[in-house]
């Protein structure tokens, strides 16, 4: 049976209403990086996770920019001028989550949810759309 290319939109809908723990199986980040994509989402009060096309663990504690290269595919601390940039956003109070998370990266989002509370407006991206 043949595997179908799946987009970061297709990728976010899978994963929308998903439960605060249970975000992602092992099964879909294979088929992510299969498939180029990046899921990013906030884990405790201080995690930015990247699994997918690129698996790492970034420390956020009260948020702030990264920047996503894009020649070795590493997330690094980054500023306002930065190049694939990526704002996570801590406790948000218009959008009332835990995280969410600002970039100009092409992405679609997603929701987690923590005992039937917004807890993350997760991010779903393509490599081939860093610059």
């Amino acid at each position: 049976m043949e595997q179908k290319f799946l987009t970061h939109n297709d990728f976010a809908k899978k994963l929308n209403g998903r439960e605060y723990g249970n975000e992602i199986t092992k099964q879909e980040i294979k088929q992510a990086k299969e498939n180029g994509l990046v899921i990013v989402y906030g884990a405790s009060d201080d995690l930015m996770e990247f699994v997918g096309a690129i698996d790492e663990e970034v420390d956020c504690y009260t948020g702030g920019y990264f920047r996503v290269t894009s020649k070795n595919l590493k997330v690094k601390k980054g500023d306002v001028t930065s190049k694939n940039k990526i704002y996570a956003d801590w406790d948000n109070r218009q959008k009332k989550c835990s995280w969410c998370y600002d970039t100009e990266i092409h992405h679609s989002t997603f929701n987690i949810y923590e005992d039937g509370e917004l807890y993350c407006i997760g991010i779903v991206f393509s490599i081939y759309d860093l610059q």
